[in-house]
């Protein structure tokens, strides 16, 4: 017995749970640490709140900014975006860096991020939404959650599987900690961040997602985000074309939306403005707007929890509709920093709301402006995000009330849709989009610059050297029954490389240039005169001279997709492999093939998605 139970501790089955037991330790680690970070990010804006406003409250920020003089609206907002702007000009490409970026992270740098810009953005958030910028903490709160776990990937040697599962880890706790959703933090991390899903990825997800949310219960307790009392959440069979019309307004809405944000910034462009200046002119403007309307300001919880307990009549939702849209879109492209999901729930609440109440009485209607309130936060933010089953399940755990599924379900696939039709199908695609990036198959390039043709080199080859002529190399290369010629010096410094084919064909043209050569000389023969002594010199060449050089070369470090642009670039079929430069001259390791490398990246790709598919 004891022998078996000591043979059972050392078998692969045994070190391999280790391994997971050790990386979910880890995953609870990172939840711990982004759920607290999200934590202090909530408290630095409730900071910058009483800083601005001399009180705070996340739940009353409204109420409160109603509260103030007017000069403190207009400078307030105008300040802070003085100090974004100065945070922002010191970040790489002199922008906000959010959800987008850790997506792109994800696609193409296996999951690497700096951490430097993950707090840099996190401080301006802070002082953007503290001061009332109509944006969102969670894009904020993934990027920084996403920076810490690219942090410990990196230091700790992590491979790119583990690398994007702590990268998931990172983004479901900072959003389970900001909206007190769990199920949804692990659904977003891996539909949007890490793109797809397996029993290794969500297993280490959900443990930090859990980890966060006992965090956020020692923290704020587990109430849901909007408490909504005796919500009638009763719906007739005939209104789903109705919760599907929803949907359709939602995704034009978001597609307004981006089309406003994109000639904001040409706007900007044309001011002439610095990129440090900008954020301080929006937020005057945001200033403005907010001395009459001061719910389209910072997260906006308060008013769209009125929206959803109908305490907000039609000409008021209508306002805050049209304004938030555009206050979100002038801080956006002017530099302020934040995301997008909190105004999507805002912007959601008030389409709903502006959309039942302006319908006219009908006898199948049994749904409340509640009902079609929380339809269109699915639906809106379903077409902002990209991510309809995510987004679904945050607005149940907002609310807590899962009789609204099948018109939160109906309207979001909808809204989906109309995305999925559009240019963009996400607000996040969009912004990437801008920067020439496209993550459809991002993902998988990234995972294929990761192997490299160090592990594809072969001996299937000849040595020839450059003096040797194109007859003894092709002789050669028969004989061998090989294909390449690599053409290396005396001081065994590599030359060039040549394929038999080449020389078949050089090889050829020479037999041919010689028959011609022999027909003048008969010629002028039969004409009594003599050919040129110099005129067969012309077609007697060596291998040397018709090589390629070292630029139609490869080095063990490179990646398959490098290598196969290379290869068809040049329109061949093999690439010579040579070491990393140290000088001038170089040494020759081996050849690596097509068919190789082709094989490498199909295996590659396969084995990728035996994981995602939970194969293996």
């Amino acid at each position: 017995m004891a022998s078996r139970l000591i043979s059972s501790l050392s078998s692969p089955q045994a070190s391999l749970l280790k391994k997971r037991l050790v990386f979910f330790l880890l995953a609870a680690l990172i939840g711990v640490l982004v759920s607290l970070a999200t934590v202090v990010l909530i408290e630095a804006i409730s900071l910058v709140q009483w800083i601005g406003y001399g009180e705070r409250s996340e739940a009353q920020y409204a109420s409160i900014a109603a509260a103030q003089p007017w000069w403190r609206l207009l400078l307030v907002p105008l300040f802070a975006g003085l100090l974004v702007g100065v945070i922002v000009n010191t970040l790489p490409g002199q922008r906000y860096h959010g959800i987008a970026d850790v997506m792109e992270a994800c696609a193409f740098n296996s999951g690497r991020m700096g951490v430097r810009s993950g707090i840099s953005a996190a401080i301006a958030a802070a002082v953007s939404l503290g001061a009332g910028a109509p944006l969102g903490r969670e894009g904020p709160a993934v990027h920084i959650g996403a920076s810490i776990s690219a942090w410990f990937a990196e230091h700790l040697g992590l491979d790119r599987s583990q690398s994007l599962a702590l990268l998931g880890c990172g983004a479901a706790a900072a959003v389970t900690t900001s909206f007190n959703a769990p199920i949804a933090g692990v659904i977003f991390a891996l539909e949007v961040i890490v793109g797809y899903y397996t029993l290794r990825v969500f297993a280490p997800v959900v443990i930090a997602s859990l980890a966060a949310v006992i965090v956020h219960g020692y923290v704020y307790g587990s109430a849901p985000l909007f408490e909504l009392d005796n919500l009638e959440a009763g719906h007739s069979i005939a209104e789903f074309p109705l919760f599907a019309i929803l949907g359709v307004l939602a995704g034009l809405v978001v597609t307004l939306f981006i089309q406003l944000v994109k000639h904001l910034r040409y706007v900007w462009e044309l001011s002439g403005l610095p990129v440090w200046a900008r954020p301080a002119l929006a937020g005057l403007l945001i200033g403005f707007i907010a001395l009459k309307y001061p719910m389209i300001l910072s997260i906006g919880y308060e008013p769209t929890k009125a929206a959803l307990q109908e305490l907000l009549l039609f000409n008021d939702l209508l306002a805050l509709l049209i304004l938030k849209i555009f206050g979100t879109a002038l801080a956006l492209s002017s530099g302020f920093a934040g995301g997008v999901f909190s105004p999507s729930v805002f912007l959601g609440a008030m389409l709903g709301g502006v959309f039942i109440l302006a319908l006219p009485a009908m006898p199948f209607i049994q749904g409340n402006q509640s009902l079609y309130s929380i339809a269109g936060m699915a639906a809106v933010s379903s077409a902002m995000l990209g991510a309809p089953i995510s987004t679904i399940l945050i607005v149940f755990e907002i609310t807590r009330d899962y009789g609204v599924t099948a018109a939160v379900m109906t309207s979001a696939a909808f809204a989906s849709t109309v995305m999925q039709v559009s240019k963009h199908s996400s607000f996040f695609r969009w912004q990437l989009s801008t920067r020439n990036i496209n993550i459809s198959a991002g993902r998988d390039l990234s995972l294929l610059r990761t192997h490299t043709v160090e592990k594809l080199l072969t001996d299937i080859y000849v040595r020839v050297a450059p003096t040797d002529s194109l007859r003894e190399v092709e002789v050669k290369l028969g004989v061998s029954r090989k294909r390449v010629a690599v053409v290396v010096s005396d001081e065994d410094v590599f030359v060039g490389s040549v394929e038999l084919k080449e020389i078949i064909a050089r090889a050829t043209d020479v037999t041919r240039r010689r028959q011609e050569l022999a027909d003048q000389a008969a010629e002028l023969e039969s004409q009594g005169n003599a050919l040129p002594g110099s005129a067969d010199a012309e077609v007697v060449e060596n291998v040397g001279q018709i090589v390629r050089d070292e630029s139609v070369s490869a080095t063990p470090s490179t990646n398959l997709v490098t290598a196969l642009q290379i290869m068809a670039d040049n329109e061949i079929d093999f690439l010579p492999v040579l070491n990393e430069r140290e000088g001038a001259a170089r040494r020759f390791l081996g050849v690596v093939f097509k068919a190789d490398v082709l094989a490498e990246h199909y295996s590659v790709l396969r084995r990728a998605r035996d994981e995602e598919f939970g194969v293996n």
